[in-house]
């Protein structure tokens, strides 16, 4: 049986390392699309093949995803808010005849009318809505993956959930509120078993999670590993500030730190940071334990920053 073959749109991005991994392990023929291919050869040596690629140009992707014939599925992991080149890269698939794609749907629920005026997620409805559209009319196929908060990035670049750096955390409403999150290496996963399972998640966006936690468990780990350290908190009353974020916004004020309460509010005021329903069985995904959470928070509360 011949092997599947994969492309992978930015394969440099955060997402690039697990995801490619993982579809290695699985066995996937994965060729990777970069606009700095020697980056990305340097990165990931064979079996993976890099070759450039223009994201402005739906001629030269749709030449690379042509090659030896279709694909049998590409994956975009470049970041949702760079809205053309995504678009772009769904032309060039259904040109091709790639018939099935992993759009760049990672982290956040779009489909909620709660979060329809987030400005940090405008690019990815608008994607979505746009697949959506070409899916309907029988061109291609798609596979979501909504992951919620990416944990360990979050813990060790974002500061968020908590602040691990010595900043302060912001607690929202209390911190008592349950968030679904994923680690790296479970979204890379959830990818790979979504490709093999392209036929019966057609059409879908699928939602995981590593676990369910909340800032005051997360606090609490942190603690008992550095009772020593101090983990200074400001209580956030999440309607409050989305509120003010948005007299700010009509004012002019614009930026991802402005609209960030909205996000809070969304997320943990609104409840819809916690996924009700998730598709780890369907892909086969476990869900950490207590102390896998604990020994995760650990890793970056002993880390030299």
């Amino acid at each position: 049986m011949a092997a599947i073959r994969v492309a992978v749109a930015g394969p440099n991005g955060t997402l690039g390392q697990p995801v490619i991994k993982h579809l290695v392990k699985q066995g996937f023929e994965v060729t990777l699309l970069s606009r700095d291919p020697n980056k990305a050869s340097k990165q990931y040596p064979p079996p993976t093949k890099a070759r450039s690629a223009d994201y402005t140009s739906v001629e030269q992707l749709t030449e690379i995803l042509q090659q030896n014939g279709p694909f049998d599925s590409l994956i975009i992991l470049i970041n949702r808010d760079q809205l053309e080149p995504q678009i772009k890269l769904i032309d060039a698939a259904i040109a091709a005849g790639v018939p099935h794609v992993v759009p760049s749907s990672f982290g956040i629920d779009s489909s909620s009318p709660e979060v329809h005026d987030l400005p940090q997620i405008q690019g990815k409805m608008k994607m979505e809505g746009y697949l959506i559209g070409k899916a309907n009319e029988g061109l291609v196929s798609f596979t979501g993956i909504n992951t919620g908060l990416f944990l360990d990035w979050a813990l060790e670049v974002a500061g968020i959930p908590i602040n691990l750096k010595g900043g302060p955390t912001f607690l929202a409403d209390g911190g008592g509120v349950a968030l679904s999150v994923s680690t790296l290496d479970l979204i890379g996963q959830a990818v790979a078993q979504a490709i093999h399972k392209r036929d019966e998640a057609r059409n879908r966006f699928l939602f995981v999670h590593s676990a369910v936690v909340t800032q005051k468990q997360l606090l609490q780990y942190a603690r008992e590993i550095a009772p020593d350290r101090d983990f200074p908190i400001v209580e956030v009353d999440t309607e409050k500030a989305a509120a003010e974020a948005r007299e700010k916004m009509r004012h002019g004020e614009t930026g991802m730190m402005v609209a960030m309460p909205l996000l809070m509010r969304v997320s943990f005021g609104l409840g819809l940071g916690l996924f009700k329903k998730v598709d780890n069985e369907f892909l086969g995904l476990d869900v950490m334990s207590e102390d896998d959470v604990k020994a995760l928070v650990a890793k970056y509360v002993n880390k030299k920053w």
